[in-house]
C-alpha cells in the first residue's frame, strides 16, 4: 500500500487538467447506471450499442457476440469513473469503480476458466484494477480490508495466468500483454512474489525478442494488435522505472522499434489503415506516451499538444511539463520499408493533406492476418481513395468475417476465380500462397515497389510493380505467368466516400484500368461492429500463358499518354515493355517505363523519349527541357 502511495504522489492527480470533461462525465454517468458502451480508440472489439445491467453478470454476452463479454471483463472503463470523481469532487463515481472491482472479485473467489477469465482479458483487467488503486487511495475510498481483498485477488489472477500459460503465448500479443501487466503490478502490490515476477520477466524478454521483427513490425500482421503490444510495453517500461527496477534492454529497444514502425506508417491524419484486424483510428495518444517515456522529439511530432485523458491517467500531470520540455523534431524520412514484415508505406509530406501509399506483401502472420498479399491502399491529399475493407466482426457464425479476410476483399489479383489464400473460419486458413522477398527503391519523390506471389491450382507467378510519384501519380503494373488459357480478375476497392462508376468517371482523378470492367457494391468496415458499403471495380480479362496489365491513377489535371520504347531503333512490343507519360504541365512530365520480360534477342540498346538506358524499370523526368534518367531497377 505504501508503494502505491508513491504513485499517487508522482501522478499529482489533485492537479489533473482534463480537457474533455463533458465526455468523461457522460461515460461515467452511463457506468453509474450500469450501462456499457465500448468506444475507446484502442478497444479491440468496439460496440456502440448501450447495454444495461440491473444486476451485474460478468459472463453475460450481448450484441450476439462473445467478444462483448471479453470487453466487459477487461474493465477498461474504470478511469472514466475515477476521473469523474476528481472533476466533480463527488465520490459517488469512485465508489462505483470500487463496486465493479469488488463485485468481480466476489463473483470470482476462485479463478477458473470462463468467458470472463480468458487469460488475455485477465491480464488487461489486472492492469486496469492496478491503475485504479492510486486514485482510490487518493480519494480515501479503500480501507485496509478492501485493499487486502483486491491485493489477494490480483495475486490469484496473476498466478492463474502463469498456471494457464500456453507455449503459443511466447509469440502472441496475448502473452506479452499478460507479462507486461505482471511485471508492472507485482513490484507495487506484492514485491515478495519473486518467483512469479521472475517468471514473467523472463517470458517478457523472450516475447519481445521474438515477436518484433527487425524492421519494428509485430509479426502478427495487424496494426491494431501491434499497438496493443506497444501500449503495454510502454506501461511496463514506465512502471518498472517508477519502481526503481532495471528495464530489460530488449523491452526498451523493441518497444521503441514498435513505436518507430508505427510512426512511419501513419496515414496523413495520424491514423492507421485497416491492415489485418484493425480499425481506422488515430494514434496520437500512443505517441504522446511514447514521446514522454522515451524523451523523443520525433514521437512528439505526432503527439497531442497536451496529454490526452489516457496518458494523463497513466502518467500523471507531470507528463504535461515533461512533454513541454521535449524538443519536437520532424522525422527524417517519409517512408517505412518493412523488409522483414513485407509492409511498406510512403507519404508525400507530413501534413494532413499529404498523399499516402501502403503496399503489403509479407508472411501471413497470426489469425489476425488477412489474405492481403500484393494489396495497396492510396490516400490523395489526405483523403482515402483505395482501401483495405477492414474486419467488422470476430463472430464465427457471421459470413462477413471470412469474406473480409479473403483475397477478393483486398486490391488483389485472382486467376480463374480461385482464391488460393483461403481463410477457413474466424481464425484459421485452409490454404495460402507463397510470397517472395520484395524489392524497393526510393529516389526523391519517386518510389518503386515490386512484390511477388506464387499461387497454385494451377501454378502461377504474380508480380505487382507500383511506381509512386508523389503526390499525384500512381502506376500499377501486374504481370502474370500461368501456363494455358485463363481468366484474370483484378479488384479495386474504393473508399465509401469515393464517387466512381464502371466507366471510371471521377471529378478529381484520371483513372485507367484495362479489361472488362464491372461495378460492385460491397460491404466494408472501418470499425469493429460498424458496417457500410463501398464501390468495387472488378476488371476481367482472358489471357494465355502470360499477361501484363497497366493501371494508372493520377490527379485530374495530369494528362496520361501511352508512348513507345525502342530496342536498337525498333519499337519494342507491348508484351515486353509498357511506357506511360504523365504530363504535369507544358514544362514538366514523368515517363515511366517497365519491362515485363528479359530481352534475350538482338542488341540491348534500349531507349524511350530519346533517352538511352539499360534497366528493367526507369523514370524519365523532364522539366524545363532538361531530362533526368532515374533507374528504379537495373
Amino acid at each position: 500500500m505504501k508503494a502505491l502511495e508513491n504513485i499517487v504522489k508522482y501522478k499529482q492527480i489533485y492537479k489533473i487538467n482534463v480537457n474533455d470533461k463533458t465526455h468523461i462525465l457522460k461515460k461515467a454517468d452511463e457506468l453509474l447506471n450500469q450501462t456499457f458502451v465500448f468506444d475507446k480508440t484502442w478497444d479491440m472489439e468496439r460496440c456502440l450499442t448501450p447495454f444495461h445491467f440491473d444486476k451485474m453478470d460478468w459472463n453475460a454476452q450481448r450484441n450476439d457476440d462473445e467478444e462483448w463479454c471479453f470487453m466487459l471483463a477487461r474493465m477498461d472503463y474504470l478511469n472514466y469513473l475515477l476521473l469523474a470523481s476528481l472533476i466533480t469532487d463527488n465520490k459517488i463515481y469512485a465508489e462505483k469503480a470500487k463496486f465493479y472491482i469488488l463485485d468481480f472479485i466476489k463473483t470470482h473467489e476462485e479463478i477458473v476458466p470462463s468467458p470472463s477469465t480468458r487469460t488475455l482479458d485477465t491480464g488487461i483487467r489486472v492492469m486496469n484494477i492496478f491503475e485504479a488503486l492510486p486514485y482510490l487511495l487518493y480519494l480515501n475510498e479503500l480501507d485496509e480490508n478492501e485493499y487486502s481483498t483486491i491485493k489477494i485477488s490480483l495475486i490469484k489472477q496473476m498466478s492463474y495466468l502463469k498456471a494457464n500459460y500456453l507455449t503459443k503465448y511466447k509469440t502472441s500479443n496475448w502473452g506479452s500483454i499478460q507479462t507486461c501487466s505482471i511485471v508492472s503490478v507485482l513490484p507495487f502490490i506484492a514485491p515478495e512474489e519473486k518467483e512469479l515476477y521472475n517468471w514473467a520477466l523472463d517470458e517478457l524478454k523472450l516475447q519481445f525478442s521474438i515477436q518484433v521483427y527487425n524492421d519494428g513490425m509485430h509479426w502478427e500482421q495487424s496494426t491494431m494488435y501491434h499497438v496493443e503490444v506497444l501500449n503495454y510495453g510502454l506501461k511496463a517500461i514506465y512502471y518498472l522505472t517508477l519502481a526503481g527496477l532495471e528495464v530489460p534492454q530488449v523491452l526498451y529497444d523493441n518497444t521503441k522499434a514498435l513505436a518507430n514502425a508505427l510512426m512511419l506508417q501513419l496515414t496523413p491524419m495520424g491514423g492507421i489503415e485497416t491492415f489485418g484486424d484493425s480499425d481506422r483510428v488515430k494514434a496520437h495518444d500512443v505517441f504522446t506516451r511514447a514521446s514522454v517515456i522515451f524523451n523523443d522529439g520525433y514521437f512528439k511530432f505526432f503527439a497531442y499538444k497536451t496529454p490526452d485523458i489516457e496518458t494523463l491517467y497513466t502518467l500523471g500531470t507531470k507528463s504535461v511539463d515533461f512533454l513541454n520540455n521535449i524538443e519536437q523534431k520532424q522525422p527524417k524520412t517519409l517512408y517505412f520499408d518493412g523488409t522483414d514484415s513485407g509492409m511498406y508505406t510512403v507519404k508525400s509530406d507530413f501534413t494532413e493533406n499529404a498523399s499516402f501509399t501502403m503496399f503489403t506483401n509479407g508472411s501471413l502472420g497470426s489469425g489476425h492476418g488477412h489474405s492481403d498479399n500484393l494489396h495497396f491502399s492510396i490516400y490523395h491529399k489526405g483523403k482515402e481513395i483505395l482501401i483495405d475493407t477492414g474486419r467488422f466482426t470476430y463472430r464465427e457464425d457471421h459470413e462477413l468475417r471470412v469474406k473480409l479476410k479473403s483475397m477478393k476483399a483486398h486490391n488483389s489479383i485472382i486467376i480463374d476465380d480461385n482464391e488460393y489464400c483461403k481463410p477457413s473460419d474466424s481464425w484459421g486458413y485452409a490454404d495460402f500462397g507463397l510470397p517472395l522477398k520484395n524489392y524497393v527503391k526510393h529516389h526523391g519523390n519517386i518510389h518503386y515497389y515490386e512484390g511477388y506471389l506464387i499461387g497454385h491450382n494451377p501454378l502461377q507467378i504474380i508480380t505487382r510493380k507500383i511506381v509512386v510519384i508523389s503526390p499525384d501519380i500512381w502506376l500499377i503494373c501486374d504481370e502474370i505467368k500461368c501456363d494455358g488459357k485463363h481468366t484474370t480478375q483484378r479488384y479495386f476497392h474504393f473508399d465509401s466516400k469515393f464517387n466512381i462508376d464502371e466507366k471510371l468517371i471521377n471529378d478529381d482523378f484520371n483513372i485507367d484500368i484495362s479489361g472488362e470492367l464491372s461495378l460492385q457494391i460491397e460491404p466494408c468496415s472501418f470499425f469493429y461492429n460498424q458496417l457500410e458499403n463501398h464501390p468495387v471495380i472488378c476488371s476481367k480479362t482472358e489471357f494465355e500463358n502470360n499477361a501484363e496489365y497497366i493501371t494508372t491513377i493520377c490527379d485530374k489535371n495530369i494528362k496520361v499518354q501511352t508512348v513507345n520504347a525502342y530496342q536498337d531503333k525498333m519499337q519494342t512490343p507491348q508484351d515486353i515493355v509498357s511506357a506511360r507519360k504523365f504530363i504535369i504541365n507544358d514544362n514538366e512530365s514523368y515517363t515511366v517505363i517497365i519491362y515485363h520480360k528479359e530481352i534475350y534477342k538482338g542488341k540491348k540498346i534500349l531507349s524511350c523519349e530519346d533517352t538511352y538506358y539499360h534497366a528493367k524499370t526507369v523514370v524519365i523526368h523532364e522539366k524545363d527541357n532538361k531530362k533526368e534518367l532515374i533507374i528504379l531497377k537495373a
